[in-house]
């Protein structure tokens, strides 16, 4: 309710920061809880009650099927991003020949590999609980900073290759490394625009009356 100013005399309904004055009838908004209700309104109260206070369309619950917004692929990359973490990564040749996975790097020296896939793992049920275009909106940084961890790590990775001390270390990183961090770019751009841009408040052509009667209520 706090986030609503109206037009008191077309009750037209704008969001805070929206403007100053109405922009069909030019009159000064006031607090939408200032507004008086209507002839229409007192009728209808009166025969059905008090109605449920208006919710903002940024705050109605979408249903758990729904993956608009960024929910579903946020959601797929996520667990692509942690299948992707014991794919091959790398191919030592010396002093073994062995090809070993994210997994498999982060269970030895490289122990600090664990936060990407952390990351990930997190995500999903981050963003399967996420049912509102506000609660999507709020979890924008921390699923770009979750969502970036891998990308860091194998930057981290290839500028700073293991070595091996006494013995000489030869190694090739191979796809897996690569997918991983094209993985991780993909989802901190979708976690950055996770929830999209806020819907429109009023309702368009003939739902419009009916909308604006329902909140008003």
């Amino acid at each position: 309710m706090a986030a609503l100013l109206a037009c008191p005399f077309c009750r037209t309904l704008y969001r805070r920061g929206e403007g100053t004055a109405c922009a069909v009838c030019g009159v000064k908004l006031v607090p939408f809880e200032r507004l008086p209700r209507s002839t229409e309104t007192e009728s209808e109260a009166d025969e059905l009650g008090d109605a449920a206070p208006p919710v903002l369309p940024e705050d109605e619950p979408r249903a758990w099927n729904d993956f608009g917004r960024g929910r579903g692929a946020l959601l797929g990359l996520s667990a692509l991003g942690l299948a992707l973490f014991f794919a091959p990564w790398v191919s030592l040749e010396m002093p073994e020949d062995v090809v070993r996975s994210g997994y498999e790097l982060a269970r030895g020296r490289a122990g600090w590999l664990w936060g990407g896939a952390t990351g990930f793992l997190v995500l999903i049920p981050l963003a399967w609980s996420r049912r509102t275009i506000r609660s999507m909106l709020g979890a924008r940084p921390i699923s770009a900073m979750l969502a970036v961890l891998t990308l860091f790590e194998v930057g981290m990775l290839v500028a700073l290759p293991p070595r091996g001390g006494r013995l000489p270390v030869e190694l090739h990183w191979v796809w897996g490394i690569y997918a991983s961090a094209l993985v991780s770019l993909a989802a901190t751009v979708v976690a950055v625009r996770f929830g999209g841009a806020l819907p429109p408040l009023a309702a368009e052509d003939s739902e419009r009356e009916s909308s604006d009667k329902r909140i008003l209520h």
